[in-house]
């Protein structure tokens, strides 16, 4: 599979897709690690999912109330200086967080507190990102672009997924940490070097009082109202993160209640990274042509949905574990439509606002999803709860798929 992403990026290659990619690339592995320790640590101090849905929360509540704002900075800041400069501050905060774990004084609200602080970094770089992807990929290769991109992080997220667990045991929770604010410090330094994203896109003050950063953030909505197509599916997006999305956060409660030890809970999370990695591999190659997707979009939600409720009712590591990556298999396939057909279909001068809207909405319904799972699970039960929302998603995801607007953007050659 890595092999197949290496003759992705040979067919994408140009110094700045190169060091977008990689930046973004180092400071996803310090992360997935960080959250594997940061989670049993506040698990294990707490006993609590309902903190635990907290604390994982606040990443998407961040990009619900503030990408949107992230978004126009994207359109109206240079892109390079928003990317390096988040990952920075990240880094910073980590390691000073790392040598509180060291000196065995960092408490929970100070974990939070951080928490909080990155959902600020993520919510100025994720934008910054998304509207500089469409300027560093060569035309017609945004799908390939993102199916990469994303199948990097999900390699890195299976890599530490697979080690997190035995990481956490063998060298703590201090030095993942401190790792973690590493490699922050290190995709900083690299995405300085990127060429392109220097100066704001042609336009981005169109629809709002110039210069005024509120009226360009309105002029953002009015130009996604004017997409009735595109707005729905950002919409729907959000809709489809409400029931499910919070298992997310119960994750390691969950998988206790399934019978797992913590080594078999970082490979049951490496396996998911594994499955959606082979899906995204797949699309990074062999891009689908436009009069196919609608179909595939189809194909995969059903068969996603059946295997995704089937996980959540099956109990032992071995059950659980090869349900759910068969699931994911096919839900990385469906996620990888969304962005390329709204980024298709908006103007490059709103890319930075739109795109935001779609993550901030869609991370909305995630962090609601997570509070309301981690508050039924100490009621019910991580498991009981999980299988609910299993049930429950059926509905929004053939809502999604079925969408006839959502059929005719993914005409669009993309």
């Amino acid at each position: 599979i890595i092999s197949v992403l290496l003759t992705a990026a040979l067919l994408l290659w140009n110094r700045d897709f190169l060091l977008l990619w990689q930046g973004v690339a180092e400071s996803k592995l310090g992360s997935v690690l960080y959250a594997i320790g940061i989670g049993v640590w506040v698990y294990a101090r707490t006993d609590s999912a309902a903190l635990m849905g907290l604390m994982t929360s606040f990443s998407y509540f961040g990009a619900l109330v503030l990408q949107p704002l992230g978004g126009v900075l994207a359109d109206r800041c240079r892109k390079r200086t928003l990317i390096a400069g988040s990952d920075l501050v990240c880094g910073v905060v980590m390691l000073a967080l790392g040598a509180l774990a060291w000196q065995g004084r960092m408490q929970v609200w100070q974990v939070l507190a951080v928490a909080a602080v990155s959902a600020v970094c993520a919510s100025v770089l994720q934008p910054a990102v998304n509207s500089l992807l469409p300027q560093v990929t060569p035309p017609g290769e945004l799908m390939r672009g993102m199916s990469l991109i994303n199948g990097t992080l999900n390699a890195l997220q299976m890599l530490g997924n697979a080690a997190g667990g035995f990481f956490v045991a063998f060298f703590g929770v201090p030095a993942l940490i401190v790792f973690n604010g590493l490699t922050f410090l290190f995709s900083s330094c690299t995405e300085w070097f990127i060429r392109a994203g220097r100066t704001p896109a042609a336009g981005a003050q169109a629809n709002g009082v110039p210069g005024a950063f509120w009226g360009e953030l309105i002029g953002g909505v009015r130009y996604l109202r004017g997409q009735p197509g595109v707005a729905r599916i950002v919409l729907a997006g959000a809709a489809v993160n409400l029931p499910c999305a919070g298992f997310t956060g119960i994750v390691y409660v969950w998988c206790l209640e399934k019978g797992m030890i913590v080594p078999q809970y970082g490979l049951f999370l490496s396996a998911e990274s594994a499955a959606m990695l082979a899906g995204l591999a797949v699309l990074a190659v062999r891009p689908i042509p436009a009069r196919r997707r609608w179909g595939v979009l189809a194909a995969a939600v059903t068969v996603q949905s059946v295997l995704y409720i089937a996980a959540m009712a099956a109990h032992g590591f071995w059950a659980c574990t090869l349900l759910y990556a068969a699931s994911a298999f096919f839900n990385a396939i469906s996620n990888s439509f969304m962005f390329p057909a709204v980024a298709a279909a908006t103007d490059p001068a709103y890319h930075g606002r739109v795109l935001s809207l779609l993550t901030a909405l869609c991370g909305g319904g995630v962090a609601l999803s997570m509070l309301a799972y981690g508050a039924l699970a100490d009621v019910f039960g991580a498991a009981a709860v999980s299988f609910g929302g299993a049930l429950l998603t059926v509905l929004p995801y053939a809502v999604f798929a079925l969408d006839p607007d959502m059929r005719r953007l993914l005409a669009r050659e993309t």
